[in-house]
């Protein structure tokens, strides 16, 4: 009996190593909370860690993936709009917690005339 708990221990150990090593974190900040219709915007992801690729949602019906921390984007109407930041790794986010319920970062901004 005691091969078989240090068995099962053993492979709870490497499935936490493996969720250590592919450890994902999205943040991203943008140049301006407020800005005006056809302003460059720029949102950047620096803070993140462990990721490949941005999928940049600018909630305007628009969206973009990149492989830079940065992007630039243009809004072409007043409004409130919620831009997100997702992760492109499926495999990471479903599982490795806290990736498998935190797989998209956001924040808001307000367009005007």
């Amino acid at each position: 009996m005691n091969r078989i708990y240090i068995f099962a221990a053993f492979i709870g150990i490497i499935l936490l190593s493996s969720c250590d090593k592919n450890e994902m974190r999205m943040c991203f900040e943008s140049s301006d909370k407020a800005a005006k219709v056809n302003q460059r915007v720029t949102f950047n992801a620096s803070c993140s860690v462990g990721m490949e690729e941005y999928h940049w949602n600018f909630g305007d019906g628009k969206d973009t993936v990149t492989r830079t921390q940065s992007v630039e984007h243009t809004f072409d109407y007043a409004g409130y709009y919620t831009v997100a930041l997702h992760n492109t790794n499926a495999r990471i986010s479903n599982d490795c917690p806290p990736n498998g319920n935190g797989n998209a970062a956001s924040t808001s901004i307000e367009i005007t005339e």
